[in-house]
């Protein structure tokens, strides 16, 4: 019985991580380059490593990398990227982070950020535009500046986009949604990392699934919660036995 109620209890805390851990997906559903969090769960023994009782912990939450849909804005100031890689940013920590989210904008004060108001990174440190120009940014994340006015015509090569390219397995979601290294510090610049101006990455996370999901996981844990009753109803009988024939 004790096993039992051991099994049912562990299972019903990691149905609750793992419905939190969904709910947090579906809400994400149309969050411009958000990918999909995977609840993980480990074993533990109770007390010593050869007790048959195991409880559930749950883990780091995982990420699934694969790509979101494209969604073509024909904005400047919109970019995906190309395969694999990843858009260098400040996060509000003052750390650079990771991210798939290329919709930008440019502030009053001219400095280029996402829509989370996280300043982006090139070359240089954070992007600054000069004022009254026009931003194209270039396949290999250059931004070019267009003059108007009385400068028509003029161009300019401001600076290129952070672009960088660590394994997924060397990257570890923040809690602020950036990605970083695990190791701390920042990934070096990759050449090879391409971006595709006027598109979105959409999020990996399909709606459809999350709720069949949700709903499954809903189920399992009216299941756990039916054996813990059965588990304690067993119990009670047992006790109830022993006091007779005692």
């Amino acid at each position: 019985m004790d096993r039992m109620l051991y099994t049912s209890m562990t299972g019903a805390t990691e149905m609750v991580h793992a419905q939190s851990v969904t709910a947090n997906n579906l809400a994400n559903a149309s969050t411009t380059g958000f990918k999909k969090d995977l609840a993980m769960m480990i074993h533990q023994p109770v007390r010593r490593e050869d007790d048959s009782r195991h409880y559930a912990v749950a883990t780091t939450t995982a990420q699934d990398f694969e790509k979101g849909n494209l969604v073509h804005t024909n904005r400047s100031l919109d970019i995906a990227v190309e395969g694999e890689g990843w858009i260098g940013v400040v996060g509000k920590d003052g750390l650079p982070g990771y991210t798939r989210a290329g919709a930008l904008q440019v502030g009053a004060d001219g400095i280029m950020r996402n829509r989370d108001g996280q300043m982006v990174l090139g070359n240089e440190g954070p992007i600054s535009i000069p004022p009254d120009s026009r931003v194209e940014i270039a396949q290999d994340g250059t931004v070019n500046v267009f003059g108007t006015g009385e400068f028509e015509g003029d161009v300019s090569q401001l600076d290129r986009i952070m672009l960088v390219n660590p394994a997924p397995n060397q990257m570890e979601k923040s809690v602020d949604g950036l990605f970083r290294l695990k190791t701390g510090g920042e990934a070096p610049p990759d050449a090879g990392v391409k971006i595709i101006s006027g598109a979105l990455e959409g999020s990996n996370v399909s709606a459809i699934e999350a709720m069949t999901e949700m709903i499954q996981i809903s189920r399992q844990y009216e299941m756990q919660v039916k054996m813990m009753k059965t588990a304690n109803d067993l119990a009670q009988r047992s006790s109830s036995i022993l006091r007779v024939t005692g």
